[in-house]
């Protein structure tokens, strides 16, 4: 290693050095990750659900997901967990060693089931269609890129389960409030603004 800076002598041995955080930071420009959060109004107002709708997400395994959103975020951890990733061996290189999240973690935090068969579903295609068949309701095109769609049109059509809603309305809202879950707190990406639709076919069987 050298000395000066703790480096290692071949930098070929750090894959992807050059595009890490930990580039910057040895070159003295040290940050504060805050990562990004969709700010969904079912989050807010757990207690405000219509109960119609808790009885599902409850039956589904979604309800303890919900309160972990409000947990607050610890950003000099997650930066200093992010320094510390490395993308060749997909591990949090430690002072004690190398750790990794397991299945298992997630499961124990957000107590979602995770025995049984794989889920697997379709990822490309027009995946709007699906928006029709489960939800009976399509994004305006300017809610839509590619097959994605805003969270915050899922959050604005989706708010308010009508008083005389059927059977068959109650599930396609409860759908609706999977995704958003789904979107914002189980599988956000880096927009924090939008969400992919291929979660949307496996909430057909509620």
């Amino acid at each position: 290693m050298a000395s000066a800076r703790q480096l290692p002598v071949d930098m070929s041995l750090l894959r992807l050095q050059d595009k890490h955080i930990v580039k910057s930071i040895w070159e003295g420009n040290e940050r504060v990750i805050c990562p990004r959060r969709h700010a969904i109004w079912i989050a807010k107002h757990v207690n405000e659900l219509d109960e119609r709708i808790m009885n599902i997400l409850q039956a589904a395994g979604f309800i303890h997901i919900l309160k972990a959103s409000n947990m607050e975020i610890n950003h000099q951890l997650v930066t200093s967990l992010v320094e510390r990733w490395r993308v060749k061996t997909h591990t949090f290189h430690l002072p004690l060693g190398e750790s990794t999240i397991r299945l298992e973690d997630v499961a124990l935090q957000l107590q979602l089931p995770i025995e049984g068969h794989v889920v697997t579903g379709i990822s490309s295609g027009p995946l709007t269609v699906f928006c029709h068949q489960l939800l009976r309701d399509v994004p305006p095109e300017n809610n839509v890129r590619g097959n994605r769609i805003k969270l915050s049109w899922l959050n604005n059509t989706f708010r308010h389960l009508p008083h005389d809603a059927t059977d068959q309305v109650i599930q396609q809202y409860a759908r609706a409030y999977m995704l958003m879950i789904i979107g914002s707190i189980m599988m956000p990406d880096t927009s924090a603004s939008m969400m992919h639709l291929m979660y949307l076919p496996l909430l057909a069987d509620l």
